[in-house]
């Protein structure tokens, strides 16, 4: 909706143009209906010309309201006396019965007139207010519909300045250290409009229409131009967006305090749990390493080339866990940040399970890992490098609840699912209470906090983020009998 449109709606419609047709209407009125009905005056009942008096009479309150048909009441009195009631051409009066009729006419002409006239200002008024509430109601509406930011404000800025009339405008906001800051300008040039006037500088003083909300001011929209002064339902309708603008403005401040604080939150909590894994997961691996470094270089004691080469493995596996966890932490940083990137190929998953079931018992020789593939296609689409690091670290951590366990078998099963191939990882070992599975894949979840024995860490939080990389798929279900198992699944080659 233009800006003259807008104006003419929100003013009143009884303007000057139309009380000045009313006016006209008042006095050429008779003068037509007298030129028109004269040649039949003989002819016609002087009622039903008093009639169509009335009828002149309405017309032209109805187009400029009372005065016009007060003075339409007058001149139309005038006329029917004059041309009308016999004897013509004068203003005598023959029969009593057309003085009382006269008279009659008259009042009930101005009667007419001022509750016509009425009706029609009370229709007008309600007519008005109809519209400047649509138009408030457009105006809110940018600010409902669009979001949180500057292009909402430099919408609903534009919007303002288009609707009213006005050559440019600026939205500034109150900073707490700087104070009114430029924020929108729509219409002219960054800086080019001011929060503040001086009365003595030439030109028309601008808008200025303040954002508050309670006692507090949160800024000030600045609207300049050459055109008339805001009349009433106008500022109305102003005032009313600059309100909702406010809540608006401190509807962003808030959300933008609460998400600086979530984020500050969730920056602790990062930072407790990378410290946490660093001093433990990092620690014990070290103090492994440079206890077995010191006591092979203490000179008073003496090894055989058995016991230095015991201490020397256990050295190398400590390096080996060491290296895993550092790979992991790397892992999860690149997954969180977004810079992986999955090479999907060709891959024969039974071939894969293999090489990773034997690098498991190794690392396990007290658990008994039993591979079982499916006797149809295993091959998927996977990144062969990431796919690996998903097996190992799931075959991990099952390894790692069996050990501990009665039953120390961890079963893999590779077998088609649907248009996907599935692997299966089973152990019987505790199992997973509800509150572990709502953290069990993130980033250095564990099973119990309290204890100081490794939980499912790193490996199964970078196992899922592989297979999302992957299109891929990671959940986990009960063993019957006890224990958890982890299935992933990925799409078949076609």
């Amino acid at each position: 909706m233009g800006s003259a449109s807008t104006l003419e709606l929100l003013r009143s419609p009884a303007g000057t143009r139309r009380r000045t047709l009313g006016y006209v209407i008042a006095v050429l009125g008779p003068g037509l209906l007298v030129a028109a009905v004269l040649p039949w005056r003989d002819r016609v009942e002087p009622l039903t010309i008093g009639f169509a008096f009335l009828m002149v009479v309405v017309l032209a309150a109805a187009v400029g309201r009372l005065g016009p048909g007060i003075l339409a009441s007058l001149v139309s009195f005038l006329a029917f006396n004059f041309f009308f009631l016999p004897p013509y051409d004068t203003f005598v009066i023959a029969r009593a019965e057309h003085v009382v009729a006269l008279f009659v006419f008259l009042g009930l002409s101005i009667l007419i007139s001022w509750l016509y006239a009425r009706a029609v200002e009370r229709a007008d008024a309600a007519e008005a207010k109809e519209r400047e509430l649509r138009t408030l109601q457009e105006l809110s509406r940018d600010l409902v519909v669009r979001g949180p930011g500057q292009d909402a404000y430099r919408e609903l800025l534009t919007d303002v300045v288009e609707r009213f009339g006005f050559d440019a405008g600026a939205l500034f906001v109150n900073d707490e250290v700087n104070g009114l800051e430029e924020r929108v300008v729509v219409g002219a040039p960054a800086g080019a409009i001011l929060p503040s006037w001086n009365p003595a500088e030439p030109g028309r003083a601008p808008e200025r229409l303040p954002l508050s909300v309670g006692a507090r001011t949160l800024g000030l929209i600045v609207l300049t131009g050459e055109r008339p002064a805001l009349d009433g339902a106008e500022v109305r309708v102003l005032r009313a967006v600059c309100d909702q603008l406010a809540l608006v403005l401190e509807r962003d401040r808030l959300l933008r305090t609460a998400t600086d604080a979530e984020i500050l939150k969730q920056t602790e909590t990062a930072r407790r749990t990378v410290l946490a894994a660093v001093s433990h997961d990092l620690r014990s691996p070290l103090a492994a390493i440079k206890a077995s470094v010191t006591d092979l270089l203490d000179p008073e004691v003496v090894r055989s080339d058995t016991d230095r080469g015991a201490v020397l493995l256990a050295v190398d596996q400590e390096t080996d866990r060491l290296d895993a966890l550092v790979a992991n932490l790397l892992d999860v940083s690149r997954i969180e940040a977004g810079v992986l990137l999955a090479r999907p190929e060709t891959v024969d998953l039974a071939d894969a399970v293999t090489g990773e079931v034997d690098a498991a018992s190794v690392r396990w020789p007290g658990v008994r890992i039993q591979p079982s593939f499916s006797s149809s296609h295993t091959t998927a689409r996977a990144d062969p490098v990431l796919l690996l690091r998903v097996v190992s670290n799931l075959l991990d951590n099952a390894a790692r609840a069996a050990d501990s366990a009665e039953d120390r078998t961890v079963g893999v099963e590779v077998a088609p699912r649907g248009d996907r191939v599935a692997v299966r990882v089973v152990d019987h070992g505790a199992g997973l209470d509800a509150a572990a599975r709502t953290q069990l894949f993130l980033p250095f979840a564990r099973l119990d906090e309290r204890e100081t024995r490794r939980g499912p860490g790193l490996g199964l939080a970078i196992a899922k983020g592989f297979l999302d990389l992957m299109d891929g798929e990671l959940w986990l279900e009960d063993t019957p009998g006890g224990g958890a198992t982890f299935v992933f699944s990925l799409p078949e080659a076609g």
